[in-house]
């Protein structure tokens, strides 16, 4: 149920983004996508961490704290994050973005407090199967009417976010309405609780996540809206892969705390491969043609960009991450991710140079690699786990190679 529900999440922002090309302007959409951006960096460091925390507790410590008390503590650190983003904006977005100031910032400030919480509802359990299926549809169908309803209802990006605001109050309603009433949250035994594991998975979050995002930080700071929102648009992983690859390293992290349950993890990351890889290869062939359907002519050349994040996916479907999550060595992986950020850094800057918008790309793709191989190498030193005990070697070597002849063969075919 929580690969559903990322796989739909992750489609109806794909849905959503369609509808917003197609309402607002190059400039619009590129101010839209630097908020979104603010957002992320303003939440991703502690929402990740404390859902692996509170996932990945083996003591049994969070046994006294219900799920439904974790959720409410969610809530007030989204809004908490969200109001800082607003009275600190006069230092944040020159940092974040390289803007004075971004039209809409207070609308979506609330959205994002509303949707933060949404999403972390089906790995908490504080849904049941019926309720966790309909949230999915949910977050499919939802964002994508939102937007459309709001642009014609409203005045351009305030409309669409009105109606973002709308989609995501609901939601998280829905969500506390299921949820059993909490008469009083003690955050100080809640965070004690947490704290031993989610520290480390905080700054290891706060160092991926920055490598992740560098590549839009720096377009953001030296290019227009409109190169931003050029981009940003080809700069998304495939969602079936996201999707599929958080969910079950989310489900798996209880179970890797011994051996027993590498087999499982092989077998369902390999059914995975053969599930997404074809699709992504497909996808690839017709990135331009698909662009200039879906988003316009303005967005054809997103699909270069596009093709090298697709290639991402042949890191996304290997978990040593997870097994070290599991056994609490989050230490090492804040350092491994410090030297993927540094990696990325190096690698996008001087790639630009070289390669323009897409050298920043291929910057990100060496850096996802370098993290997955030095991951590996410490799992197989610390626990005596050899890498074809997480993927099958030949499965992956043979789809490494379709997707990299495929990605050949789209720059050839289209020119791009």
């Amino acid at each position: 149920m929580a690969q559903l529900f990322m796989l739909c999440r992750q489609l109806g922002v794909i849905l959503s983004s369609i509808v917003i090309a197609r309402s607002l302007s190059l400039a619009d959409v590129g101010v839209f996508e630097m908020l979104m951006l603010c957002g992320y960096l303003m939440t991703f460091f502690w929402s990740d961490a404390l859902l692996k925390g509170y996932l990945a507790n083996p003591s049994g410590a969070m046994e006294q704290h219900s799920s439904s008390s974790f959720l409410w503590f969610f809530i007030i650190a989204a809004f908490v994050s969200m109001g800082l983003l607003l009275v600190g904006q006069s230092i944040l977005l020159p940092l974040f973005v390289g803007r004075q100031a971004l039209s809409g910032i207070g609308l979506f400030a609330l959205y994002q407090a509303f949707i933060v919480p949404l999403w972390i509802a089906p790995f908490i359990g504080v849904l049941k199967r019926h309720n966790a299926f309909l949230i999915s549809i949910y977050v499919l169908v939802g964002p994508s009417v939102a937007c459309w309803i709001g642009f014609h209802a409203g005045a351009a990006l305030s409309g669409v976010l009105m109606g973002l605001i709308c989609y995501a109050l609901v939601g998280l309603c829905w969500v506390v309405v299921q949820t059993k009433f909490v008469t009083r949250i003690n955050l100080r035994k809640l965070l004690h609780a947490l704290w031993p594991v989610t520290w480390p998975l905080a700054m290891y979050a706060i160092s991926a996540g920055l490598a992740r995002s560098f590549d839009l930080w720096l377009v953001a700071r030296e290019f227009s809206e409109a190169t931003f929102a050029f981009f940003r648009y080809g700069a998304r992983e495939f969602p079936i892969v996201v999707a599929f690859a958080a969910g079950l390293s989310t489900v798996m992290i209880p179970r890797l705390k011994s051996n027993e349950a590498l087999k499982e993890l092989k077998q369902r990351s390999t059914r995975l491969m053969h599930i997404a890889y074809p699709g992504v290869a497909l996808v690839m062939v017709l990135s331009p043609i698909l662009f200039t359907f879906f988003f316009g002519e303005a967005y054809r050349a997103s699909a270069i960009i596009f093709n090298v994040y697709l290639l991402l996916a042949l890191t996304q479907l290997i978990f040593p991450q997870s097994i070290l999550i599991a056994r609490e060595e989050t230490k090492v992986l804040w350092f491994v991710s410090l030297a993927e950020l540094m990696i990325n850094v190096i690698a996008s800057l001087i790639l630009l140079n070289v390669f323009g918008l897409v050298g920043i790309a291929f910057g990100t793709l060496i850096a996802f690699a370098s993290e997955k191989l030095i991951l590996m190498v410490l799992v197989y030193r610390k626990y005596d786990i050899s890498p074809s005990r997480l993927v099958n070697p030949f499965v992956w070597l043979v789809y490494s190679s379709l997707l990299v002849s495929t990605f050949i063969f789209s720059q050839w075919m289209f020119g791009i």
